[in-house]
């Protein structure tokens, strides 16, 4: 009798267990956020923080990404604006890059001008995962 009155009883809540523990996916779950290394980054071929000299209208440097590189890559940009005036100029966008290592180049310098350059990158996959920016000055002082 006594089996009879919690047999029931302890059916029922095992089937509420069973179906609350269920996970059920109709396609609105996020997809997992992979885990990546926090992006850090550090420049050849200028000096952070100071003042650079281009001897052309043209000047290339070296971007390395020092953290491990993220899966899918990361997204570089670039702000260059004169300095002191602010005055914004405009430059082509830098590709993607898989690699740890990779060339940009700043255009249109014009002579004896000052530019403040200020680099950010962030992860292809994570937009979370931002680096903290760089910055320095480049004046153009072709030789006469």
């Amino acid at each position: 009798m006594l089996l009879r009155t919690y047999l029931p009883a302890f059916l029922l809540l095992t089937a509420v267990a069973a179906i609350s523990c269920k996970k059920k996916n109709k396609g609105t779950d996020a997809p997992p956020v992979v885990q990546e290394e926090a992006l850090k980054f550090s420049l050849a071929g200028v000096e952070e923080g100071a003042y650079n000299q281009a001897l052309d209208s043209t000047f290339t440097f070296k971007v390395k990404v020092d953290s491990k590189m993220p899966e899918k890559g990361v997204i570089t940009t670039l702000n260059v604006v004169s300095d002191p005036a602010g005055i914004g100029l405009d430059q082509d966008a830098v590709a993607n890059s898989t690699n740890a290592s990779f060339d940009v180049t700043l255009k249109h310098l014009k002579e004896l001008k000052t530019y403040k350059v200020t680099i950010n990158l962030i992860s292809a996959g994570n937009s979370g995962n931002v680096a903290t920016p760089k910055i320095f000055y480049i004046t153009n002082k072709k030789p006469l």
